[in-house]
């Protein structure tokens, strides 16, 4: 891993980027050449902070090259009336169009969605994507099969969760589990404390980009509950995830079959301020 090092030619001197550190490791007063000591560099989590906000590119974190950083296009930022307008347009999509979203735009969605930040950066998250109708179905049907049995081995699980109900309506010709999405995409992430919120954040930005996009997507809550327990083994075994890593959040996707044409009302905003 190469050392935090500076280009002196393009340095400004500034200090901003000692000033961005979030673990303060780097020594940089104004007018003066940053420095990073080499026991501190064995600490540095990689984010990349010194090398986002320098204005001349001029520093690269260790592990990090500042070659391979891209300019940012602020003529591309929408503006908080079109940011807005995203998020009010963002709708849970449960009716897909009989098409599929080609793997190029779902590659596109996906490498801007490692974007999303995970705690102290470890970006630990992987995905995996269920690319066709037959698959998605396929792990409905391992779901619904899990659920039939759930009571037996978890009534108390089978009851919160309305295993029965479920196993009558899919049974009666409707998919409540995967909604007949085309094409699913899972977030996986090592078992620990920051997991669930990592896959968490990736999935909404995912469902952010994915709108932006016209690419319709719902979260798959059965999908992951049913991972997520001791005894799914056959389907853990499906999605092919390793025994210390967890299902945290999972998007149905497609084109979606209609579409939104008026913002309904939410709940009154609830805030303290302090």
């Amino acid at each position: 891993m190469n050392p935090f090092t500076v280009d002196a030619s393009l340095c400004r001197k500034d200090g901003i980027c000692a000033k961005v550190c979030p673990i303060q490791i780097i020594e940089g007063k104004v007018g003066e050449l940053p420095t990073m000591a080499s026991h501190k560099a064995k600490v540095c989590i990689g984010c990349g902070q010194c090398m986002a906000f320098c204005p001349a590119n001029a520093c690269s974190a260790p592990g990090l090259s500042s070659q391979e950083s891209q300019p940012l296009n602020p003529q591309n930022m929408p503006t908080p009336e079109q940011a807005e307008e995203l998020v009010f347009s963002r709708r849970s999509v449960r009716t897909f169009r009989n098409k599929l979203v080609p793997r190029e735009t779902l590659t596109q969605l996906l490498e801007a969605a490692r974007y999303a930040p995970t705690a102290k950066n470890t970006q630990q998250l992987r995905w995996i994507v269920l690319e066709s109708p037959e698959k998605t179905e396929e792990l409905a049907t391992l779901v619904i099969s899990w659920l039939r049995n759930l009571s037996k081995v978890d009534s108390v699980n089978a009851k919160a969760v309305h295993a029965e109900s479920l196993v009558r309506t899919w049974d009666a010709g409707y998919d409540v589990i995967c909604r007949h999405a085309p094409q699913l995409a899972m977030i996986v992430a090592p078992k620990g404390p920051w997991g669930a919120s990592d896959a968490a954040i990736a999935a909404a930005y995912l469902e952010l980009l994915a709108n932006a996009r016209k690419v319709g997507c719902c979260w798959a809550g059965y999908v992951c509950f049913a991972l997520s327990h001791p005894a799914a083994h056959e389907l853990r075994e499906f999605v092919a995830v390793q025994e210390h890593e967890q299902v945290y959040a999972a998007q149905m996707m497609g084109f979606p079959r209609l579409a939104p044409h008026f913002r309904p009302p939410r709940k009154a905003l609830d805030v303290t301020w302090l």
